[in-house]
């Protein structure tokens, strides 16, 4: 269980992703401490040779197998879900030097907000902590969710039938053995898939939620700049000292800044591919839900359409998460800037306005995080996806 932060306990942003580091450990991508290098190495490859790259191939062969329409649209969009999903996976081993930069420099900037000890940004970055973990379990119920809704559906079929369309080379049709063990393969592929995909899922909304809480602390942090003893209650010679002391202050909050944006450089590059990924797989899987219900659905066949349903919400929710959160983000940049123009300025000493003035420079624009260097996570561009959809499942309507 991750350790949950208490007040006037050590800070630990990095728990905010916590789960998702026990998943990468538990699948091979993050050796544990402790943990012998070439044991973990043997068990890495036997794992990810049995799931991520056996459960795929026996999908897409499937697909290739498949000679009907109906079957062809929902093994397309079961087969299109877990490429994708194994891809964002494996963009997690890509990167995970990155990974570890990151873990560090949370290290740094957690120390600086311990150091300052503000009640409220403390508050604030433990709050972005708890809302990156309960993402991560909302995404893991919702996985248990489609698992089990598989599970039911083999169990309540008439007839035989595996929890997810694939080929294997062996009849089990007609051989329970095979039944059985083809069953069991599947029930064990999908659990580790499962909770491969709801680390893939979460750990951007998680990352975005750190830089989001660090940007928070930041902007507290800058607002009280200068708001130190009034000059009427000091001497000259002290109210100098103050000046002095007020652009000490603003040069550690340039600091931070740097850091803010060193954060944010390194969460553009972990985060750039797995979510273009999730973009593509988002679009190629509503227009085939969508054909598959205007053209070939069976009317009978209850259970392959709320899978079908099942799968159009889970992309579409995919989409909706990582570009609310980068919406979250942007506005918390914007809400920074404000901050270098709010603090007390006007007394303060040239040099000080002079660096402030660098500063607004550099923060005019609000930080966003894209897609492929390219497509923006915010709610305009998930509007955009949405509006997308709609006349994709228009024209498909019109053409029927």
């Amino acid at each position: 269980m991750a350790n949950q932060e208490q007040p006037g306990t050590k800070l630990d942003t990095h728990s905010a992703v916590y789960y998702h580091w026990r998943v990468w450990e538990l699948t091979g991508l993050m050796r544990p401490p402790g943990v012998s290098s070439l044991r973990y190495v043997v068990y890495s490859m036997a794992v990810n040779l049995m799931v991520t790259v056996l459960f795929p191939l026996s999908l897409l062969a499937r697909l290739l197998f498949t000679t009907n329409m109906a079957g062809l649209c929902e093994n397309l969009t079961i087969t299109i879900t877990d490429i994708v999903a194994n891809l964002k996976f494996a963009n997690v081993y890509i990167v995970r030097k990155q990974l570890h930069e990151i873990r560090s420099l949370l290290r740094l900037m957690d120390a600086r907000a311990m150091l300052v000890g503000d009640p409220e940004e403390v508050s604030a970055l433990r709050r972005e902590v708890n809302i990156a973990q309960s993402t991560f379990r909302t995404f893991a119920s919702i996985f248990v969710f489609g698992t089990t809704l598989s599970c039911i559906r083999v169990v309540v079929r008439p007839d035989r039938e595996l929890l997810y369309p694939a080929w294997f080379g062996v009849d089990w049709m007609h051989s329970t053995r095979n039944y059985v063990l083809i069953n069991i393969y599947q029930l064990f592929g999908l659990v580790v898939q499962a909770i491969q995909n709801c680390a893939s899922d979460s750990y951007p909304p998680a990352f975005l939620c750190l830089l989001t809480g660090h940007m928070r602390a930041l902007e507290l942090r800058v607002r009280r700049i200068g708001s130190r003893p009034e000059k009427s209650s000091t001497i000259a010679q002290s109210y100098e000292v103050w000046r002095e002391h007020v652009y000490q202050e603003l040069v550690e909050c340039i600091r931070d800044l740097m850091r803010v944006h060193r954060l944010r450089e390194i969460i553009q590059r972990v985060l750039s591919g797995a979510c273009m990924a999730q973009f593509a797989c988002s679009a190629a899987v509503q227009c085939t839900v969508a054909m598959h219900f205007l053209y070939m659905a069976d009317e009978h066949d209850h259970t392959a359409m709320i899978i079908s349903i099942v799968f159009f919400l889970a992309v579409t929710l995919e989409v909706f998460v990582i570009c609310y959160f980068g919406d979250r983000m942007r506005t918390q940049s914007e809400a920074l800037c404000d901050a270098f123009y709010d603090c007390n300025w006007v007394e303060q000493l040239p040099k000080f306005k002079r660096e402030l003035l660098f500063t607004l420079a550099r923060t005019q624009r609000p930080s966003l995080i894209y897609a492929g260097n390219y497509i923006a996570l915010s709610l305009e561009t998930f509007e955009q996806v949405m509006r997308f959809t709609y006349s994709v499942f228009t024209l498909l309507l019109r053409a029927k």
